[in-house]
């Protein structure tokens, strides 16, 4: 059985929320309840649109992430992406996980976070992190093969970069942050490149 057979969003309602939606049936903003969510969940589920209806996040989708990581326990929205829709530095891995923090820095350092994250990137899976903010690869910013104590000290230093640089912070603020990331990127891939 599947992970998808075998769970039920539950009272999850995070893709109603945090999700920008952009599809003839259903347009919503990022960080909007859906016009259609009510105290009890989707009040359209049985009509609701095509795009909803096909949405599966990486904890429904993904049978080794367990109950721990549904959104709104993990504080982590995970969704899936195909090759094509990756950078070209990272179309050759099978798949990407592009995943939303939704809490804080306490989800990003919490020990099955780190566990996991550090276990699919030396597998070669890239990470696209995000905190409502432009996202980055995890994988740019931390060594290859790194451990999860090691990952934890990077995100530490990552994370309120990633989170200053969230939309809702002034531009010229959210373009130093950014420059900051690219920096620390450049750099780690100096220090790789040292190292060999």
């Amino acid at each position: 059985m599947t992970a998808l057979a075998k769970r039920a969003c539950g009272p999850c309602t995070a893709c109603c929320i945090d999700l920008k939606i952009v599809a003839p049936e259903l347009k919503k903003i990022a960080r909007v309840p859906c016009p259609h969510l009510s105290g009890k969940g989707c009040g359209i589920y049985e009509t609701r649109p095509g795009v909803c209806r096909e949405f599966l996040c990486g904890w429904r989708l993904f049978e080794d992430m367990d109950n721990s990581w549904r959104p709104d326990l993990s504080g982590i929205l995970t969704m899936r992406r195909a090759p094509s829709e990756m950078p070209a530095a990272w179309q050759n891995a099978p798949y990407g996980m592009h995943m939303v923090v939704l809490t804080g820095q306490e989800a990003v350092l919490r020990p099955a976070f780190l566990r996991y994250v550090a276990q699919a990137m030396a597998r070669g899976i890239p990470i696209f992190l995000s905190a409502a903010s432009p996202y980055i690869t995890l994988n740019e910013h931390v060594p290859a093969g790194a451990d999860a104590s090691l990952l934890k000290q990077r995100l530490a230093e990552l994370y309120p970069l990633l989170n200053a640089a969230r939309f809702g912070a002034g531009l010229c603020q959210r373009i130093r942050f950014l420059y900051r990331l690219q920096i620390d990127r450049e750099y780690q891939k100096y220090l790789g490149k040292s190292a060999a």
